[in-house]
């Protein structure tokens, strides 16, 4: 034990012990007056040897080290084919430490307003997790089924062979996590709903619980529809004007990657990103940063969180204090943007304009939350359902003749068309014959979205269930000949119930 005051450690003295800890490759940290003569002998200007005590006291030699290496000389090249990027021990004409600590102030100003945009998406997440996911019950996330099997390694028509498989799958890990921090939780709100309904937590308790980095674990494990009806509510969108859901899980893993360096106050100005951005041309604002060096460095980063912050508040200010800590603290430090990743010309994009608005949804809202009652396929996978045959030609034919016919509900979106699944009959194929009797007294190829609601709405004629819902069975087929339809024709408009239709 070294019974010497830290005045007498900081300015030098004997040893601590008699032997070094390590002797393979380590030398005796440096004292305060050694690292300060240290830096002014490979050229570092210190005016005030007092003042530089202090910061590196308050920030710390290996630290700033980090900071120092942009004003360290170009070292020569190792060999005439050699154009590494290495630099040399000494210091380019008029470095000090002064300018060092200027840059990481910036930094650390950097750090913290990074934080605070990304705990605004982070919340914003926790919200659409909970609601996404409890939409399939409180305890959705526990139940392998509701999840992607990937993620869960569980095949819902053989689960007892299933069993071993989730035992080791990242489901069972995350919720060994989950369990973990309910356990070890003091939150109020996790000890009221232990105290008043017991274990296990809901999903919407759980989303406020875990870390940002197992929500991103579970983000992963969503199955796809989830996923991309959470990167909807974000204005994340696929050509096909759904929502993105592969773009939101890269760019929240992204994200948890920033928050993990900032957090933990790493350099994150001019970082090498090791979790780079993927689907940046998902978004037409952002695809200025989608090129190597923005995605390298923290610009695309920047450019996401101002997409991002901006979708979930358009009064937000994120974007103006990037603008303002970019042109006037770095600014002054006299170093290239480049070196962060910023593109020539970054200031004019859209992105970072003053008024920017993000663009709107390219779907009707009220056709968007009509869509999302449904699970939907493409022509192509329509037809498989209702044909067999290994010839497209064909199954694509079988899609446009029940159209023609009123008979199959397809919803125009974008350039193509959405087919909602539970109008197939998977055994033993083809559609279900009440649906094609309904679509067509519904009109479905002239008013798709109108005959979309009707089949989601609750519906009087069978005491207020919903018909989408009445297909799973016989007996529910049944009940379903029961259902109301309003229906327009030569006796004028009335009521009519589906067993008194025609026949298509």
């Amino acid at each position: 034990m070294d019974d010497r005051p830290c005045s007498s450690i900081l300015a030098g003295g004997p040893e601590i012990g008699t032997q070094p800890l390590v002797t393979s490759y380590a030398k005796p940290y440096k004292t305060l007056p050694e690292q300060v003569a240290l830096l002014r002998h490979r050229g570092m200007t210190i005016n005030d040897e007092a003042a530089a005590t202090a910061q590196l006291l308050a920030i710390g030699y290996y630290r700033l080290s980090g900071y120092c290496y942009t004003f360290r000389e170009h070292a020569v090249p190792c060999a005439t084919t050699c154009n590494c990027p290495r630099r040399s021990d000494n210091f380019v004409p008029g470095a000090s430490l002064e300018k060092v600590v200027e840059l990481y102030e910036f930094d650390r100003m950097l750090r913290l307003l990074v934080l605070d945009g990304i705990e605004r998406v982070e919340v914003a997440l926790r919200m659409r997790l909970g609601y996404v996911v409890g939409a399939g019950g409180a305890f959705a996330h526990l139940d392998p089924v509701a999840l992607d099997p990937a993620f869960t390694r569980f095949d819902g028509d053989r689960p007892l062979a299933s069993g071993p498989h989730w035992l080791n799958s990242e489901h069972a890990k995350w919720l060994s996590k989950v369990t973990s921090e309910a356990d070890r939780s003091k939150e109020d709100f996790v000890a009221h709903f232990k105290a008043k309904y017991g274990m296990p937590l809901p999903i919407w308790v759980v989303t406020e619980l875990l870390t940002f980095g197992s929500l991103v674990t579970l983000i992963g494990g969503l199955k796809p529809r989830h996923r991309s009806l959470i990167a909807e509510t974000f204005g994340i969108f696929d050509p096909d004007c759904d929502g993105d859901g592969a773009a939101l899980a890269s760019w929240m893993s992204n994200l948890n990657y920033i928050r993990n360096v900032c957090a933990h106050h790493g350099r994150l100005w001019n970082r090498n990103i090791a979790v780079q951005l993927g689907r940046l041309d998902t978004a037409p604002e952002l695809i200025h940063a989608s090129g190597p060096r923005p995605k390298s460095r923290v610009y695309a980063s920047l450019a996401l969180l101002a997409f991002l912050t901006a979708r979930i508040d358009t009064a937000s200010t994120w974007r103006s204090r990037v603008i303002d800590l970019v042109t006037g603290e770095f600014a002054d430090l006299g170093l290239p943007v480049g070196q962060m990743g910023f593109p020539s010309g970054w200031q004019n994009e859209g992105i970072w304009a003053a008024g920017y608005l993000p663009p709107a949804d390219p779907v009707d809202p009220e056709h968007r939350e009509v869509l999302r009652h449904f699970e939907c396929v493409g022509t192509a996978a329509a037809g498989i359902c209702l044909d067999v045959s290994s010839e497209a030609k064909r199954r694509s034919s079988a899609v446009r003749f029940l159209r023609s016919r009123n008979q199959l509900l397809g919803l125009p979106v974008g350039k193509s068309r959405r087919f909602p699944t539970f109008q197939f009959d998977t055994d033993p194929g083809g559609l279900h014959p009440e649906v094609g009797r309904i679509n067509s007294a519904l009109e479905a190829e002239k008013r798709p979205w109108d005959a979309a609601r009707w089949w989601i709405n609750a519906n009087p004629g069978v005491d207020g269930a919903v018909p989408m819902t009445l297909l799973g069975s016989s007996g529910d087929r049944v009940r379903l000949l029961a259902a109301t339809i309003t229906v327009d024709d030569e006796a004028g408009t009335r009521r009519m119930r589906v067993d008194e239709l025609p026949q298509p």
